[in-house]
């Protein structure tokens, strides 16, 4: 009795683990609840080089990466010269949802720095933080001309002519622009303007025209006033209003033996043609004047008689026309 009560025993007690397993097992297959998860990108900031007494500011978004909703409690900033703006505390982002907040470094000295950026959330791992990282460096302000001149070489009146030259901030702070003014007669600027303001590298381009007024060399200057140490940075200007030049090719014929009405005027632009009628009508003397030729081209003329029919003679020898 004793050892079969001992196998019932086992017996019951294998069931009984069998059984545990086996809960174990439908357990497991059970979803975990929702939960959030908190992301950051950039995951660290460096400024670079920030002149002192300027700030850079630089933009990072902050996700809520998982399956529940989180909530971020605050964000605490260290580091001589680091700030953030942009949110306010606390803060709840759904599964999915991202947001943004401004990270900036304002030197007071010279030197390298360090910071960081902690957020406290109820979301596992909390807090996430964000190294924040600055070399402060004396400020320089300059504003860089290229080209330094602009040639505009011969105008004719009544018409213009545009070239275009750029500034840049080649400083490592910001160059704001106070001024633009141009000098010189004839001359108009435009893309840049007052109260713009350039970062360290950022590149405007300056659109120069000149439209002369009278037969004459003009000369005249675009100057930009701002808070850099160069300023005012200028570009030089030059032009001459030329008067417009007209040119025409005045031909002539001997008159034709037979019975005509008229004649016919055909003109190429190369030796044997093909040549283009120049009349609407057949002109009665032997005499035409063509005022549609265009400076340093070369023209072939030739002439056909017109009878009374509307019969034409074949062409005349051809004439060349050099045209200055």
């Amino acid at each position: 009795m004793r050892k079969r009560t001992r196998a019932w025993e086992w017996v019951f007690a294998l069931f009984c683990s069998v059984a545990a397993a086996g809960c174990s097992g439908i357990a497991s297959q059970n979803p975990p609840p929702p939960s959030g998860k908190l992301s950051a990108s950039p995951s660290s900031v460096a400024f670079g080089d920030v002149g002192v007494g300027t700030a850079s500011t630089q933009t990072v978004t902050f996700s809520n990466t998982g399956t529940g909703s989180l909530t971020v409690s605050q964000a605490v900033v260290s580091g001589a010269g680091f700030t953030m703006t942009g949110q306010t505390f606390p803060l709840t982002l759904a599964a999915g949802q991202n947001t943004i907040f401004s990270a900036q470094f304002a030197p007071s000295a010279t030197g390298s720095a360090g910071g960081s950026v902690s957020i406290t959330s109820n979301a596992p791992g909390s807090p996430l933080t964000i190294a924040l990282s600055g070399t402060g460096v004396t400020a320089t302000f300059l504003l860089t001309a290229n080209p330094t001149s602009l040639s505009f070489g011969s105008v004719n009146l009544g018409s213009n002519s545009s070239l275009s030259g750029s500034l840049t901030n080649t400083g490592n702070s910001n160059v704001s622009i106070s001024s633009v003014t141009v000098a010189g007669a004839g001359f108009s600027a435009s893309g840049v303007t007052a109260g713009a303001t350039l970062t360290p590298n950022q590149t405007v381009t300056v659109n120069v025209t000149f439209a002369p007024a009278s037969v004459s060399s003009v000369t005249g200057t675009v100057t930009v006033v701002s808070n850099a140490s160069n300023s005012p940075t200028t570009l030089a200007l030059s032009g001459t209003g030329v008067q417009l030049t007209t040119h025409s090719a005045a031909l002539t014929w001997v008159a034709s033996t037979s019975v005509v009405v008229g004649y016919n005027v055909y003109r190429g632009t190369a030796a044997g043609g093909p040549y283009t009628k120049l009349n609407a009508t057949p002109v009665a003397p032997v005499n035409y004047t063509d005022s549609t030729v265009v400076s340093g081209q070369i023209y072939f003329y030739v002439v056909t008689a017109v009878d009374a029919n509307s019969i034409e003679s074949v062409f005349s020898n051809e004439v060349t026309a050099a045209i200055p």
